[in-house]
């Protein structure tokens, strides 16, 4: 990701609400210098997640000119309808059924960062479309950054009436950093954040794209198994990445577990493009495919048990870069 979109989703962070008072300070202490090495490692590897597809249509023709500094941060966490599947650790919550042709691949994110599908381009200003969900509509400005001026224009999705937030109600696109908004039809609210949209009819594709979203949980295949995860794994940010601009390979996915206070990274990516940014990664190359385990701190991970990092990265299995081979059923 660009140093403004990091600086951006970094900042949006703090825009969101604080979380209930903790009367263990001492936990909170260690749960927020877990989050601040999660997301140093987030930062410099790279923050994003795609989702494919989802279309939206719009009332004009118009074609939106490009902003010149969007909001790049993914949308809150996605409120999932249902259990998500236990041997899945990337559950996509909404997904697109239609995109304009100007995106190539979709991300996912769930975790710390949010639950989340980002339709994506291609470019160093690829045009992405962020989808989230939730769980009642959320305040007209929920960013705080439209300056008091929010204002919302009426909208029609298939049966359903939602509709723009911008600044100026003459400009239902807000500039090219355009907000959709609508209810899902069960009490909970979905929206689009579109950026970098280069293409025509843009008013009429956003609407298309919100017409077909879908509303389900749905297991992201992914290219590994695990046979198993040692006791107390728990998953804090896992991200499915579609960036070939960036970083010279076409996708890579990244697990991030958190285990008795240790960061232990699960990376999974065709060979080249950048490599794990903590320090002793452990790698293996097989099947086309190159995975690498990192640890912040071994000793309180307790991987010793297993044989340690590389313990651990024997019970990966890679699938291939084939995505017809990938599966939904990765742990166990």
């Amino acid at each position: 990701m660009t140093d403004h979109e990091l600086a951006v989703r970094l900042q949006e962070l703090t825009d969101e609400p604080a979380p209930p008072m903790v009367l263990d300070l001492d936990r909170a202490r260690r749960d927020g210098a877990r989050r601040r090495r999660r997301r140093t490692i987030a930062a410099v590897a790279g923050c994003a997640a795609v989702v494919l597809a989802g279309g939206l249509t719009a009332v004009t023709l118009t074609r939106s000119p490009t902003p010149d500094a969007p909001v790049a941060a993914p949308p809150p966490p996605v409120v999932s309808v249902a259990p998500a599947p236990t041997d899945d650790p990337l559950v996509a919550r909404a997904s697109f059924g239609w995109l304009p042709g100007a995106f190539t691949g979709v991300e996912y994110g769930v975790g710390a960062h949010g639950d989340y599908s980002l339709a994506i381009g291609r470019g160093d200003l690829a045009p992405m479309i962020w989808l989230a969900v939730y769980d009642k509509e959320p305040p007209l400005d929920r960013l705080n950054r439209m300056g008091g001026h929010a204002v919302s224009v009426p909208a029609r999705i298939g049966d359903r009436t939602g509709y723009w937030v911008t600044t100026t109600a003459e400009d239902p696109l807000n500039g090219g950093d355009a907000y959709l908004r609508w209810p899902t039809g069960d009490g909970r609210w979905a929206e689009l954040h579109g950026y970098y949209l280069d293409f025509p009819d843009v008013r009429q594709s956003l609407v298309r794209v919100a017409d077909e979203v879908t509303f389900a949980n749905k297991p992201v295949p992914l290219p590994l198994r695990i046979s198993s995860l040692p006791a107390g794994f728990h998953l804090a940010d896992g991200q499915l990445w579609r960036r070939p601009d960036q970083d010279g390979t076409p996708w890579k996915l990244q697990l991030y577990y958190s285990v008795n206070g240790a960061d232990v990274v699960i990376e999974v990516a065709p060979p080249g493009g950048t490599g794990p940014k903590m320090s002793n990664p452990v790698c293996t190359t097989k099947n086309g495919l190159k995975a690498c385990v990192t640890v912040d701190r071994p000793a309180a991970a307790g991987l010793d048990a297993i044989g340690g990092p590389r313990g651990l990265l024997d019970r990966v299995t890679l699938l291939g870069p084939d995505e017809k081979n990938w599966t939904t059923h990765v742990i166990g």
